[in-house]
C-alpha cells in the first residue's frame, strides 16, 4: 500500500508540475518580449521611426502646398497628403508619449506597428524601384500601332501629364512613319472634349497627319483604354489602311466599344503604349494580361510638381490590380 500511495503521489506531483512548467515558459516568453521592448536597440529603433514619421509629416504638408500652387485644388489624389500628414503627426505624438513612459501600456502595440511600418515601407520601395526602372526603358522602333493612353483634360486643354504623353508619342511617330496612332480616352467630369480628341489635336499640332490617327473615345480606365483600343485596331485591320478607312473606323466604332469583353483578339501586331514613366509598368502588364502579344511601353519622363504623387498613387493602383487578379 505504501508503495502504491508513493507511486500515486509521484504521479500527482508530475501532473501538476507540467502545467506549472508551461506557465513558467509562457511567462518567460512574455518576459523576453518585455526585455526586448526595454532594450537599447529597440529604443533607438523607435526613436528612428518617430523621426521618419515626423519628417514625412513635414514633407507631406509642404508637398501638398506645392501641388495646390502648381496644379490647383482639383488635382486628383491631392487628399492623400493632408490625410497621411495628420496620421503621421498623430503617430509621432503617441510614439513620443510611449518613449517617455507616459503611455507604457502602448509599448507593445507601438513596437508591433513600428515593425509593420518598416515592412510596408520596404515593400513600397521595392515596387517603386520597379516602376521607376520600367518607365526609363525606351521602346524599340518599328511599331505597327502607337496607343496614346488618355489622362485628364481641363476644358479643352490637356494637363501637363497628358501633354507629356502627346509629345512623346509625336516624337516616336515621326521616327516611325509607318506607325498608326490610336488616341485613347473618353470624356470625364470637367472635360469639354474627350481625352482622345485632345490627343488627336495635340498630335496634329505637332505635325502628325490626321490620316495616321484613330480615335477611341469611350474608355474611362487604363484597362478600358487597352481593351477598346484593341477593338479599334481590329476594325481598322479589317477595313484597310487608307484615309477613308481611318475616318470610317473612327465613325463606326463608337457605340460598340462597351460590348468589348473577354481577351483581346486581333491580328498580332507590334504595339507601343505611350504614357508617363510612372504608368508604364502597370499599363504594359495589363496589356499582356489582356492578350497583347507584342507590346512595349514608352514613358514620357517630363518632371513636374505632380510627378511624385503619381508615383505614389501607382503603388496603390498596382496593389488594387494585384488584388483584383489583373496582374
Amino acid at each position: 500500500m505504501k508503495i502504491h500511495n508513493r507511486v500515486l503521489g509521484r504521479g500527482k506531483s508530475e501532473s501538476t508540475r507540467l502545467p506549472r512548467c508551461l506557465t513558467e515558459e509562457r511567462l518567460s516568453v512574455g518576459e523576453r518580449v518585455k526585455r526586448l521592448e526595454r532594450s537599447k536597440g529597440m529604443q533607438v529603433f523607435l526613436w528612428i521611426t518617430l523621426a521618419v514619421l515626423l519628417l514625412y509629416a513635414v514633407f507631406a504638408f509642404l508637398y501638398s502646398t506645392v501641388v495646390v500652387y502648381a496644379s490647383g485644388k482639383a488635382t486628383s489624389f491631392l487628399w492623400f497628403w493632408p490625410l497621411t500628414c495628420g496620421l503621421a503627426l498623430a503617430a509621432t505624438v503617441l510614439l513620443f508619449l510611449v518613449l517617455i513612459n507616459r503611455m507604457p501600456r502602448l509599448k507593445t502595440p507601438a513596437v508591433v506597428l513600428s515593425i509593420l511600418f518598416w515592412i510596408c515601407l520596404a515593400v513600397f520601395g521595392i515596387v517603386e524601384a520597379i516602376v521607376f526602372s520600367e518607365g526609363r526603358k525606351t521602346a524599340t522602333p518599328g511599331a505597327d500601332y502607337v496607343i496614346v493612353l488618355g489622362a485628364q483634360v481641363r476644358g479643352e486643354y490637356p494637363t501637363l501629364v497628358l501633354n507629356a504623353r502627346i509629345k512623346a508619342a509625336a516624337e516616336y511617330l515621326k521616327e516611325n512613319p509607318k506607325a498608326v496612332a490610336v488616341a485613347s480616352g473618353g470624356q470625364g467630369t470637367g472635360e469639354s472634349i474627350s481625352e482622345a480628341e485632345a490627343i488627336r489635336r495635340g498630335l496634329v499640332r505637332l505635325g502628325i497627319s490626321e490620316e495616321r490617327i484613330l480615335l477611341e473615345d469611350a474608355s474611362t480606365s487604363t484597362e478600358e483604354n487597352l481593351r477598346f483600343s484593341a477593338k479599334v485596331i481590329q476594325k481598322y485591320e479589317k477595313q484597310g489602311s487608307t484615309r477613308e478607312e481611318v475616318a470610317a473606323t473612327n465613325e463606326t466604332v463608337e457605340g460598340t466599344l462597351a460590348q468589348s469583353t473577354g481577351p483581346v483578339r486581333f491580328v498580332s501586331k507590334k504595339v507601343v503604349l505611350v504614357t508617363n514613366d510612372f504608368h508604364v509598368f502597370r499599363a504594359t502588364r495589363l496589356a499582356e494580361n489582356l492578350g497583347y502579344t507584342d507590346v512595349e511601353g514608352l514613358g514620357a519622363t517630363d518632371f513636374f510638381a505632380v510627378t511624385i504623387q503619381y508615383y505614389v498613387r501607382e503603388f496603390f493602383a498596382i496593389t488594387k490590380e494585384v488584388i483584383s487578379g489583373n496582374f
